[in-house]
């Protein structure tokens, strides 16, 4: 049994989404708590993340409660980021907790209404975004429900085009890990720029200017002869990406450091703090 401790941001998607649907409650501070491990680490979408099934208490009744929660690697202090949390194997999970998140955001609904909500989660009778917008319904005008219903008819279409992203980057993963490579991917950030043929360490490439201030670079003859990753990127200036690189799984940094990169996706974050 391996006990992890859990850093919950008090403002996070975790704390003001997750918890207080699937389990009830939320905490009013940053908190570290402790998650008993019940299975190894299990691989995450993302290199920097990882899955654990275990167990929680809860704050209120000390029961133990059950789930699988989204860890960081990266740690704060001594404990991982806890980035969202979820009690069952269902692809309508994703859907609501990121109509959920929005909704908040826009201030449609709050961490209270989804702990006074939680009965109907448990019950069955919360479980996909239709449920939400339904529930939604009894409480808001007709004109603001119209409102809220084309707000998440486009955010179900973005998460769409994210679930093909994320399918993407777990191809590449599996390419990186085959050939003996590691894949770093960076945070999510704003692509504000694409070069054409920048003379790079004697090469000609392809750069990513981000908002960030760093810039990336791709030998377009070695990687992109066909063009396919330089026309991609272009569409997605102004929007926020991720960007992947591979260095050897012996030589870690090899390529990374040196500003050389494979791939671009488009990415719409989950869990951060707003």
């Amino acid at each position: 049994m391996h006990i992890y401790q859990a850093f919950v941001q008090r403002n996070a998607h975790c704390n003001l989404d997750s918890l207080p649907l699937r389990f009830g409650f939320y905490f009013d501070s940053d908190q570290v708590i402790q998650i008993v491990a019940t299975s190894d680490e299990l691989e995450a979408n993302r290199p920097d993340r990882f899955i654990i099934e275990g167990s929680i208490r809860h704050p209120d009744t000390d029961e133990n409660i059950f789930g699988k929660f989204v860890l960081t690697r990266s740690k704060h202090g001594d404990a991982h980021h806890l980035v969202t949390v979820w009690c069952r194997e269902d692809d309508t999970e994703y859907y609501l907790s990121e109509v959920i998140r929005m909704l908040r955001i826009n201030k449609q609904l709050g961490p209270d209404w989804l702990v006074e909500n939680h009965r109907l989660y448990l019950a069955g009778e919360l479980r996909t975004h239709a449920d939400l917008v339904r529930l939604l319904a009894l409480k808001i005008s007709k004109e603001n429900l119209l409102e809220v219903e084309g707000d998440v008819s486009r955010l179900i279409a973005q998460l769409d085009d994210l679930r093909k992203e994320n399918e993407r980057l777990k191809d590449e993963l599996a390419r990186a890990k085959s050939t003996g490579s590691r894949v770093s991917v960076t945070e999510r950030v704003i692509l504000d720029q694409v070069e054409t043929d920048v003379e790079y360490r004697g090469s000609q490439c392809t750069c990513l200017v981000l908002s960030d201030g760093k810039r990336w670079y791709m030998k377009a003859d070695t990687f992109d002869r066909a063009g396919n990753i330089t026309a991609k990127a272009q569409t997605l200036i102004g929007q926020p990406v991720t960007v992947t690189s591979w260095d050897p799984v012996s030589q870690p940094g090899r390529w990374s450091s040196l500003g050389y990169f494979r791939n671009v996706y488009a990415s719409l974050e989950v869990g951060r703090a707003e």
